[in-house]
């Protein structure tokens, strides 16, 4: 039977996921529920060591190993029914590379496309020739419905499934508005062992979500598109304890996880659900684990469970320790009393604290930059990232800074095109000036030395004696990394240099 015929007739699918960059739960989850639907499932992976999407971003050898030819190769050979993307920011234009080439050597593979960039950029992702549909938004239930049934399959235009959108006789089906899954527990466990066969040190951090969106709207961040929470649904849908524990006795059988890293953009919401899972953690899983909190979302008694259950390591995002341009660009709305009192709470407790910052916000200055190191070198947290703003499309950061006149029409173009610049490599579509880079690097200083010392070098300035160049900082994290023992540069120096599978 030929393949456009054998695709509409309801046979089990072969379906071949096609990544660049680090772990996805989005690709596992959705590999496991057109799995549970009868369809076939395998991943091809880049792991992008040098591409910034991990410790590093050199061009010159992400371009040296990108196996992007070898993946090529791969769908030559096994000719899958559908190529499947799933797209940030960072690794569009490599996903669109694939499909291009994909569909000049094998026009019969249905290339379809997801994930945030695309939920951000619909219209711009679907304009694309060899783009075949798209799955905007959490796609657990419209991705295997359209496997079962491709729209337009007997040449009528029946509607496809909630947030699809599929290319027919030269017109463009368009679903309804996407939905959210409600009941957490009833989707399957994410299809760990895709990634975990490619990379196997990846197995010793047991990567989990036991919830889904986030209550806060940051100005910066794709949770806060409409796609993604349409209108109606909750902003954060939370898996029952015993679901939650019963994907980890699993993942722990083995022996082999040294760390469960929770992927909730705030762990610390739900007191009664985290007094639950607290009790039943430390009976059945005791492992060390990792979480996110938020400087809104922690007092004394979240902070004890936390500690009690084996929380051994955490991220506050602060972002800005500006309070009016947190409010008003970042729209976080949150005092730097609390974020004194939050971070407090966890050294008390002995929980090592990790900071974000976010660098090249629109307002920001060098003397911005200059009060925020002197608020980091009171809090004194034992590792303080600072990240350079990524402008995402869609997002209402972007509108403010095209209203400030940071960014124009074309700009928005780029961002939509994928051309945005790293959050490694100064995050925006043009370089940090120099008096910020310097900025940015002395913050890695704050942790590393004697806060005496570091208040001396901000009251005379001879901070911005320091070189404004990416090398030095990247040595200072390095450092600081060993310094704080964190668990996350280790896990990321074994995943560089283990050994890893053919694409």
């Amino acid at each position: 039977m030929p393949k456009d015929e054998r695709w509409y007739n309801n046979n089990v699918m072969k379906v071949l996921f096609v990544y660049m960059g680090a772990e996805s739960l989005g690709v596992e989850y959705l590999a496991a529920e057109a799995r549970a639907a009868g369809h076939e499932v395998d991943l091809a992976f880049d792991p992008a060591v040098f591409g910034g999407r991990l410790m590093w971003d050199i061009p010159a050898l992400a371009a040296r190993f990108d196996l992007k030819p070898r993946i090529l190769r791969r769908i030559e050979i096994e000719k899958p029914d559908v190529a499947a993307f799933s797209c940030f920011t960072g690794n569009y234009r490599w996903s669109l590379d694939i499909a291009h080439e994909v569909k000049r050597t094998a026009p019969e593979i249905k290339c379809i496309f997801g994930g945030v960039h695309v939920t951000a950029a619909p219209e711009r992702a679907i304009a694309e020739p060899c783009v075949d549909a798209l799955a905007i938004g959490e796609a657990d239930t419209s991705f295997p419905q359209l496997l079962d049934n491709w729209p337009g399959s007997g040449g009528e235009s029946e509607p496809p499934p909630a947030g699809i959108w599929v290319k027919h006789g030269g017109a463009i089906l368009r679903g309804p508005n996407p939905a959210l899954p409600e009941n957490l527990d009833t989707l399957p466990f994410p299809a760990k062992e895709l990634f975990y066969r490619k990379a196997p040190a990846l197995e010793r951090h047991y990567m989990i979500m036991s919830a889904r969106g986030c209550p806060y709207s940051c100005t910066y961040c794709y949770k806060s598109l409409s796609a993604v929470l349409p209108p109606g649904s909750k902003p954060v849908r939370r898996r029952s304890v015993e679901n939650t524990i019963a994907e980890l006795e699993r993942a722990t059988a083995g022996g082999r996880v040294r760390m469960v890293v929770f992927r909730d953009d705030v762990f610390t919401l739900r007191k009664k659900w985290l007094e639950q899972f607290t009790d039943e953690y430390l009976k059945k899983i005791r492992l060390p684990y990792f979480c996110y909190t938020h400087p809104s979302a922690l007092n004394e008694h979240s902070a004890d469970l936390i500690k009690r259950g084996g929380c051994r390591f955490v991220t506050i995002g602060v972002q800005s320790a500006d309070q009016e341009q947190r409010r008003s660009v970042l729209n976080r709305k949150y005092t730097n009393d609390q974020v004194r009192r939050s971070i407090a709470l966890l050294k008390e407790r002995k929980i090592t604290v990790s900071v974000d910052h976010i660098a090249g916000v629109p307002g920001d200055t060098p003397e911005k930059l200059q009060e925020a190191a002197s608020f980091y070198n009171e809090l004194r947290p034992e590792r303080l990232l600072s990240f350079w703003l990524e402008y995402y499309p869609g997002t209402e950061i972007t509108k403010i800074a095209m209203d400030k006149g940071i960014l124009n029409a074309e700009d928005v173009r780029r961002l939509e095109n994928g051309e945005a610049g790293h959050r490694y490599s100064g995050g925006g579509l043009r370089s940090p000036a120099p008096d910020m880079l310097r900025a940015g690097t002395f913050f890695a200083l704050i942790p590393l030395l004697p806060a005496k010392l570091i208040e001396r070098m901000i009251r005379n300035k001879s901070y911005r004696k320091l070189p404004s160049a990416y090398w030095l900082n990247n040595i200072l994290l390095f450092i600081n990394a060993l310094k704080s023992r964190d668990p996350f540069f280790f896990y990321n120096l074994l995943f560089f240099f283990s050994r890893k599978k053919a694409p």
